[in-house]
């Protein structure tokens, strides 16, 4: 296999301990998911195997971890396809990865030789790699804008298919919905680029919002995709700075509608920069749930016009799935000082240590990078994981689990961080590991 462009480190995927053999066989109920793949040969229990779209052989293998150390799926061509970016994680569901990977291009013919396959952990055969027709030309697609919807045959109506998150089905099927905005297009009009399984190939769909939805000055920069489900496949498509477009995706003229995210913690920030820093939004249960990290700063003593971080504050709100709710949100739990937060002595031997202008070791989360909430998916409680770094181009990293209703430190776990460019969104929250029936470690 001929890897040109990676990073050196791609090829050298984190060692799998004792601990996460054991976590695999213990039916996870969610696992942190590295965005950036590896390419590197690893064999186990999960590998699916496909070709790529000249023909040659690829195959997937997912490596799970238990929380916070974070997960990774292995890239790997038995017949040295050119694989000259990292394969990167857009959007998992159930027991569904969409992974996108880069064949056989060089400088800006990237985008004419971009793969889309989808991995099914707990098909009637075992996993499976589909690979996907290409888009309609002059569509691409990134972990901002495209996600997964997961369909079953109802047992109840033979004639459609309704969507349930919960137990794994062998007569599962699945749907991939992006949503694009053309340059040009006004404000509050898209394109819906969707991928049926059961008919295979992809349909476009212009949709709008109404002017009365979108209100004043309406902005939207799409940075995730949920699958909320129903009848009638509902999606949600986020801009974690300003709110969230609804769409119906399996209605014959699929209807938009928006909800706004709550006011920021901050009522005077800058709302500028990647929103997946200090944001996330997942669906945990019947609720939709909404997390702000609002990192402090306070004057530097040394350097004059400079700040340094001085802990964070975070804040979880929730409301209804359901887009046609008029419940609004409410706020779950805050946390107003990290520095009060209960962390024991193995904890607190794992986190980086950083010294104040006198050498002192400064209390956690003092005059560090904190970054990257990202909503653990558990029912009954309100926990956080993020990233964690000395300094914000450093190779090295934590993802720090924290229970913001208890106010405690749960877990802390290195991260390798040296493939993102100082600090970067660098993974996501999945339940693949509740389809991951059987497991092989290295």
């Amino acid at each position: 296999m001929s890897i040109c462009g990676l990073h050196p480190s791609s090829a050298h995927p984190p060692a799998l301990s004792a601990d996460d053999a054991a976590a695999a066989q213990e039916n996870l109920p969610f696992v942190l998911v590295e965005l950036k793949a590896y390419v590197a040969k690893r064999d186990n229990a999960t590998t699916a195997f496909s070709e790529t779209c000249d023909g040659k052989k690829i195959q997937v293998t997912c490596c799970l971890r238990r929380p916070p150390r974070v997960s990774y799926v292995c890239v790997h061509s038995p017949d040295a396809a050119e694989i000259n970016m990292e394969p990167t994680v857009l959007a998992t569901e159930e027991g569904f990865i969409l992974i996108r990977v880069t064949i056989g291009a060089k400088g800006g013919q990237q985008k004419k030789n971009i793969d889309y396959y989808v991995y099914q952990a707990d098909g009637a055969g075992g996993p499976s790699l589909t690979l996907l027709p290409r888009p309609p030309t002059g569509y691409s697609f990134n972990a901002s804008n495209i996600g997964i919807l997961v369909c079953r045959p109802d047992d109840d109506d033979q004639s459609g298919f309704f969507l349930q998150p919960h137990r794994p089905d062998d007569n599962k099927g699945y749907i991939v919905v992006g949503l694009h905005r053309k340059l040009g297009q006004p404000p509050g009009h898209f394109t819906l680029c969707i991928y049926d399984e059961k008919d295979g190939f992809w349909k476009t769909h212009p949709v709008s919002l109404s002017l009365q939805e979108q209100g004043n000055d309406f902005a939207h920069i799409n940075c995730k995709v949920i699958a909320i489900g129903g009848r009638s496949g509902t999606m949600a498509f986020v801009d974690l700075w300003r709110g969230i477009i609804f769409c119906d995706v399996c209605m014959d003229a699929p209807l938009l509608s928006y909800v706004k995210l709550p006011e920021p913690l901050k009522r005077t920030k800058i709302l500028q920069g990647d929103s997946r820093l200090c944001r996330d939004i997942a669906v945990v249960g019947n609720r939709l749930k909404y997390v702000e990290l609002q990192v402090r700063y306070k004057a530097s003593v040394v350097f004059k016009d400079h700040c340094v971080t001085n802990g964070w504050v975070a804040a979880i709100w929730s409301r209804p799935a359901s887009s046609v709710s008029t419940e609004g949100w409410q706020e779950q739990s805050w946390v107003m000082d990290a520095t009060g937060l209960k962390v024991d002595s193995e904890h607190l031997n794992l986190l980086p240590k950083v010294q104040n202008d006198e050498g002192c070791i400064l209390p956690p989360f003092l005059r560090v990078y904190i970054c990257q909430p990202v909503l653990g998916l558990g029912d009954g409680k309100d926990i956080i994981y993020f990233t964690v770094k000395r300094n914000r181009g450093d190779a090295d990293g934590w993802v720090v689990s924290v229970d913001l209703e208890n106010k405690e430190v749960l877990g802390v776990a290195p991260f390798a961080a040296q493939r993102y460019i100082v600090i970067n969104h660098a993974y996501m929250s999945s339940r693949i590991s509740r389809y991951m029936s059987e497991y092989a470690g290295d």
